[in-house]
């Protein structure tokens, strides 16, 4: 697909490698968008049907080349950097991950070749570590794993330098939803809630599936706020599991609408987890990862319950796929990637993370 701004000199190809999507951006040489592709090519599709370590490598080699191959033939020797899942233990290659606490810039230090047929600088793809909490038998955290995500907190914090602007906490919704506390520019924890892969399951699999009519709507909605005020008065006293057995109740007994089923059961399990991880760790503020329904939901679930919520964008993976980029004196250091729109329409059809 041709680029619309020629002018512009190709600085990186950025990989943002979901479980169930793939994002790629042609960057120039202050970090905008030249191009940009999106694909339902996520780790699982990539992966399916590989039997070994070296077949997994050789089919995530053969997606990239697919979806971005046709920039490199263009521009041979651009580095290319990649998150997400393709530097799982089922991916491309192992990047493995770095524990925390820990600063994000490390990130650019740590990175993991893995070779690629396409023209790339030095033939390789750099993978990008992932960040892990490791427990301890006895007190202390449980075990917690993050890959992907690390990118788009070092997004958020390239529009902060210092990172003095962030609030200490910061969520990011997803399948499986990170609470991650900072200290500056560095991670100092974080936790996971299953909370849309968990949506995703009751709305396929359980008996709501069959009462319920489409999935969530585009904001969150009266529904929404049901669900979110039902959690919030009875969650300690009936527990989360018998609240979400009321959407079938309430939807037979004609109080529920089947077209709200799914809104209502979205803010049960949204305002269950913003809920516990306000208790868990109490915040004022907390920054939200990303745009559209799910992070208006969230959102709403914390003014709900008391705390403000700071948007930061959609576009955090992208800026944090150059800063890492920047700190492995792949590309030119700037001040921060510019925030032009994507040059063409993306050349596969888009998709998402399960979304509650």
């Amino acid at each position: 697909m041709p680029d619309t701004a020629p002018h512009r000199d190709a600085a990186l190809v950025a990989v943002d490698w979901g479980t169930s999507a793939f994002r790629a951006w042609l960057l120039d040489d202050a970090g905008g968008v030249l191009d940009e592709v999106r694909s339902a090519d996520g780790s699982l599709r990539t992966s399916a049907g590989a039997a070994t370590a070296a077949d997994r490598s050789a089919a995530f080699a053969r997606t990239f080349v697919a979806r971005c191959g046709a920039w490199l033939a263009r521009r041979p020797g651009l580095p290319v950097v990649v998150a997400g899942m393709a530097g799982s233990d089922h991916g491309w290659a192992d990047a493995g991950y770095l524990d925390v606490p820990v600063g994000l810039d490390r990130l650019a230090h740590h990175l993991t070749a893995a070779p690629t047929d396409a023209p790339a600088a030095g033939g390789v793809v750099h993978l990008v570590p992932g960040l892990r909490v490791p427990g301890r038998r006895g007190p202390g955290p449980d075990p917690d794993v993050l890959r992907g995500e690390e990118v788009q907190l070092l997004g958020a914090l390239a529009a902060s330098p210092d990172g003095a602007a962030l609030p200490a906490q910061v969520v990011l919704p997803g399948t499986h939803a990170k609470w991650v506390r900072l200290d500056g520019g560095r991670v100092a924890g974080f936790s996971t809630a299953m909370t849309g892969e968990v949506f995703a399951l009751l709305l396929r699999d359980s008996v709501l599936a069959r009462l319920a009519d489409g999935g969530p709507g585009p904001e969150p909605s009266p529904a929404f706020d049901r669900g979110l005020d039902a959690e919030a008065e009875h969650g300690d006293d009936r527990g989360l599991l018998t609240l979400l057995f009321t959407g079938r109740t309430l939807a037979q007994a004609g109080r529920l609408a089947p077209g709200d089923v799914a809104d209502y059961v979205s803010g049960l399990l949204v305002g269950s987890e913003v809920r516990h991880a306000l208790r868990s760790a109490p915040a004022s503020e907390v920054a939200v990862g990303g745009e559209g329904a799910l992070a208006l939901r969230y959102r709403r679930a914390l003014v709900r319950h008391g705390a403000a919520a700071r948007p930061l964008g959609d576009d955090l993976a992208r800026r944090g796929l150059w800063r890492v980029a920047a700190g492995a004196g792949l590309v030119a250091a700037t001040a921060a990637p510019r925030t032009a729109a994507p040059a063409t329409t993306p050349a596969a059809t888009p998709t998402t993370e399960v979304r509650p």
